[in-house]
């Protein structure tokens, strides 16, 4: 193929849902009303809390909780199904954004 085929065909869609689809935007909202905890990036805050479960480093408090009413982690602390489809989101994201 040449080099204009190739840019002009179309795009592969990137597999793995977005982690909108895994946590809704009104989901996270909610969540994290009446919070204070220095950023605005909800979402990245969230993702990195749900990893540090998953190698069994310890979170806070608000977010423990925070993480276990969205459905993300066990009473043990290991994330669900849920908690893990959005780490392999973060991960597809990243790795696109990154190259890897």
């Amino acid at each position: 193929m040449k080099y204009q085929e190739l840019r002009d065909a179309p795009q592969e869609k990137p597999k793995g849902a977005p982690s909108e689809e895994v946590v809704s935007k009104e989901e996270l909202q909610k969540a994290f009303t009446n919070t204070n905890f220095g950023t605005d990036d909800h979402r990245q805050l969230l993702e990195v809390s749900v990893l540090k479960k998953a190698v069994g480093y310890h979170c806070g408090h608000t977010i423990t909780v925070i993480m276990g009413e969205l459905g993300l982690i066990q009473k043990s602390g290991l994330p669900t199904k849920k908690g893990q489809r959005l780490l392999q989101c973060a991960f597809n994201d990243l790795m696109r954004r990154k190259g890897g």
